[in-house]
């Protein structure tokens, strides 16, 4: 009488087991890509804005990047890229007497996008083209960046570069 019980049992952990199983090590990751995009404010470091020198404004569109891994996406603003973009876009600048201000706010994972990220890279790519093009009507300048967490090195990693210039806005990179 305790076989049937016992029976069921065993076939009952045959057949859940394999529900739960670890991952093996063909189980492969979904890679996820994703672009930054971070809105600030410029001003020149020892002058004082006015009507002479206003504030520049300007969008900082980075490279299509895979999202890592080791951060989670509500994370990834204040843990990797604000940390990224003020040692190698911002602290270089600031060296050559230019000061650029933004906030947490300021910056969006995939532009004014709904999406936390893309299945393919072209997906990602076309839009931060979308995001670039929606950009160049909303007053300011737009500038790309490179990120690669493997090796930042400042403006030798991240060579920022003027993708976009609006005449009704001053430039201070000159």
């Amino acid at each position: 009488m305790r076989i049937r019980p016992l029976i069921f049992l065993l076939a009952l952990i045959l057949f859940i087991a394999p529900l739960h199983s670890p991952p093996s090590a063909e189980t492969k990751t979904d890679t996820v890509y994703l672009f930054v995009e971070i809105e600030t404010v410029v001003h020149r470091a020892g002058v004082e804005t006015s009507s002479e020198n206003p504030e520049e404004r300007r969008w900082y569109t980075s490279n299509v990047i895979v999202q890592p891994e080791d951060v989670p996406t509500y994370s990834l603003k204040k843990q990797r890229f604000m940390p990224y973009f003020s040692r190698n876009v911002m602290d270089p600048a600031e060296a050559r007497g230019i000061l650029i201000d933004y906030g947490e706010q300021d910056v969006r994972l995939n532009g004014e996008s709904s999406f936390a990220n893309y299945a393919t890279r072209a997906e990602a790519e076309e839009e931060r083209n979308k995001a670039i093009e929606y950009r160049k009507g909303q007053s300011g300048n737009i500038y790309s960046f490179e990120i690669s967490f493997d090796n930042p090195n400042g403006e030798q990693t991240s060579k920022p570069k003027l993708i976009y210039r609006d005449k009704e806005q001053p430039n201070y990179e000159k």
